[in-house]
């Protein structure tokens, strides 16, 4: 008997200025040499920053959550968990101001496949000394392999998890991590003792759209990306006694 393929969940979440960009994005996940077996876009009913009700874009052999919720960010992992509601699956979670070459999966997939069983695979990353904090790898030295042990999993270009991993995160993010996703799903990862393996060659597969309304160069409550990322950074740190 061969063995049963696992099924393979591509998440992600959007916002409105950015809708344009899902055609093109969800084209390039169909065309992949190993194409998922669901795509999921996570669109809220009701959106923090956007006021007004959004209708998201009709884009054929996509599954669009509508949580009342509007979980951030973070939506792009948190949503995939909700409707997938237990089922045993991988979960490949990007950003949607990204499109990805035909073997960006197949990639994930043998990268994976060659690591130890309980790593999340990241296409990039980096550590948590950048914000302050204490990190336990050592310092990556010039000309050092882009693979390698990071704290931090970056969700832009691709992070690949085990749905059970996510089906611990039982709440919304707080609102001092919910502009900053990758710091507040690693801290989960981290928690419960999950290294996150960096596999730099993946982010190769990647390639950026158009970026309005990006968080990255936004002020959220009177921060900009890098002070929130830090504040959520040493408020998680304290709370779930990581990364000192």
């Amino acid at each position: 008997m061969g063995l049963i393929r696992a099924m393979l969940v591509v998440s992600l979440t959007s916002i409105p200025p950015r809708f344009g960009n899902l055609r093109q994005l969800v084209g390039s996940l169909k065309a992949q040499s190993r194409p998922p077996d669901r795509i999921i876009v996570t669109i809220p009913e009701h959106y923090r920053r956007f006021p007004g009700h959004w209708r998201p874009p009709d884009i054929a052999g996509v599954t669009v959550f509508r949580p009342e919720t509007d979980y951030g960010p973070a939506g792009k992992a948190l949503g995939a968990m909700q409707v997938m509601d237990g089922q045993v699956c991988q979960i490949l979670y990007c950003d949607d101001d990204w499109r990805f070459g035909p073997d960006w999966i197949a990639g994930f997939l043998a990268t994976a496949a060659a690591r130890p069983p309980n790593e999340v695979i990241a296409a990039s990353g980096f550590d948590i000394d950048r914000l302050g904090l204490i990190s336990t790898h050592p310092p990556q030295k010039p000309g050092q392999s882009t693979s390698r042990y990071v704290d931090i999993a970056q969700g832009f270009g691709g992070v690949l998890v085990q749905s059970r991993w996510l089906n611990a995160i039982a709440t919304p993010p707080p609102d001092i991590a919910w502009p900053v996703d990758d710091i507040w799903l690693s801290a989960h990862f981290a928690k419960v003792g999950l290294k996150i393996w960096m596999a730099g060659h993946l982010r190769q597969g990647a390639q950026p759209l158009p970026d309005p309304n990006s968080l990255q160069a936004s002020t959220i409550d009177g921060q900009n990306r890098a002070a929130a990322n830090r504040a959520a950074a040493e408020y998680l740190s304290k709370r779930y006694d990581i990364w000192r």
